[in-house]
């Protein structure tokens, strides 16, 4: 059974509980599949003089607007004085706004940077997925459009950028705005920091993995358009050294296999195996030299993007419990808190992890036991206790993550 079948199955249960949206399995698979070629997208729009605003983010405020502070799963206020609330995480938040326009960030995470994504079309069949990217500066104390193709920022808030979808050289930015190039032995289009912030991974391909099929209205691709990946390369940053090794894939329709990424400790690169029968498929580990490497012990796959909390004292999982979609796990006792409905919001999808105490989410607005108010599409990142009873809104509610200039947040340790 493909994963693919897994996902659907499960959620197809909790549909049937009605405790789940109606029609959940099949839409939260139609976003996973468009999500892995959204992964691929790079370009950009106008001015560089933001770029040196990402590295620094100013000391974190209380959250703004009408809808800030924390909220419990009764729906009160932490102001109310018959609620006794231990020391609430401070947070900045633009609860009101989508995409935000004041800072994101929690005591230990930052959103100092998001991307919306639109298609291009080329031909009949053809298109090309873009991103925009903004990046937060804290002179003007907003996120502000740049004329990357490709950001990703480490703990710190460094940031590195490539300026075209195949690009030559990769970027980091510094203090004033410039920008300093290490230059490529192949073109690459995807970058990823280590956990460390020591290494880059970049990953290339035979041609511009942005462009897909046009897609018809039942979701289906008008064309499959190859997606090969050649290699990567590892820039050691301090010494501006980038070493490219082959490391061919085919991969799926949806680009699956192609994606590269860090192991926890950064020491190894992976895969999915996707011509395995299992579900989830396993991992396929590399060394740095992209030779096949012996599975570590315990790879965090928990089926939540949030994985392993900073400690590794709790995993963020899918929840066994139907009445929840994600869950927290004790990692030494085994205990599993459900993420159930809180304040209003049906937790849809862990995302990060802010210190061992509390999750960024993307939640929904509930109705009652049916699900969604409108659609599971239709949510906003919500910080959720580790126990799942308090909650704070981060952002205002983007009115649907599936349709072409919808945003999606970056967050990197502070």
């Amino acid at each position: 059974m493909k994963i693919d079948d897994v996902v659907k199955d499960t959620l197809g249960r909790w549909a049937e509980e009605a405790t789940v949206p109606q029609g959940l399995a099949d839409r939260a698979l139609r976003r996973r599949r468009r999500n892995r070629v959204k992964a691929f997208a790079v370009m950009a729009g106008a001015t560089a003089t933001v770029v040196a605003a990402a590295l620094t983010v100013p000391a974190l405020v209380q959250g703004s607007g009408g809808e800030s502070g924390v909220i419990l799963a009764e729906g009160k206020l932490a102001d109310d004085p018959a609620i006794s609330l231990t020391g609430p995480p401070e947070v900045s938040a633009d609860p009101d706004a989508t995409p935000p326009t004041k800072l994101v960030a929690t005591e230990k995470m930052a959103m100092y940077a998001y991307y919306t994504w639109d298609y291009e079309k080329i031909s009949d069949t053809r298109q090309i997925l873009k991103q925009t990217w903004y990046l937060y500066n804290p002179g003007t104390a907003t996120y502000e459009k740049t004329p990357w193709a490709a950001v990703d920022v480490a703990a710190g808030g460094h940031v590195a950028v490539l300026e075209e979808p195949q690009a030559r050289r990769v970027g980091l930015l510094g203090p004033g705005g410039q920008v300093r190039w290490i230059d490529l032995e192949q073109p690459a289009s995807q970058l990823k920091w280590s956990p460390d912030g020591g290494k880059l991974l970049l990953v290339s391909y035979t041609a511009n993995p942005n462009e897909q099929g046009v897609f018809d209205e039942d979701g289906s691709s008008r064309e499959v358009v190859p997606v090969t990946r050649t290699g990567f390369s590892v820039v050691d940053v301090a010494g501006g050294q980038a070493s490219f090794r082959p490391l061919p894939a085919g991969g799926d329709a949806w680009g699956r296999s192609v994606d590269l990424h860090w192991s926890d400790d950064g020491t190894l690169i992976w895969d999915w195996d996707t011509d395995s029968e299992s579900s989830p498929p396993p991992r396929r580990f590399y060394d740095l030299e992209g030779r096949p490497h012996a599975t570590p012990p315990n790879p965090a796959d928990t089926g939540q993007e949030a994985g392993l909390s900073p400690s590794g004292r709790f995993s963020a999982i899918h929840s066994p419990d139907r009445s929840a979609i994600a869950a927290v796990r004790d990692t030494s006792s085994g205990v599993i808190t459900p993420l159930k409905p809180v304040a209003g919001h049906w937790i849809e999808q862990a995302i990060a992890w802010s210190g061992d105490d509390h999750l960024i989410t993307w939640a929904c607005e509930l109705k009652g036991s049916a699900g969604c108010e409108v659609s599971e599409f239709r949510n906003r990142l919500l910080l959720v206790s580790v126990d799942g009873r308090q909650a704070v809104p981060l952002t205002g509610f983007r009115e649907n993550s599936q349709k072409p200039g919808s945003w999606e947040p970056l967050f990197a340790r502070r």
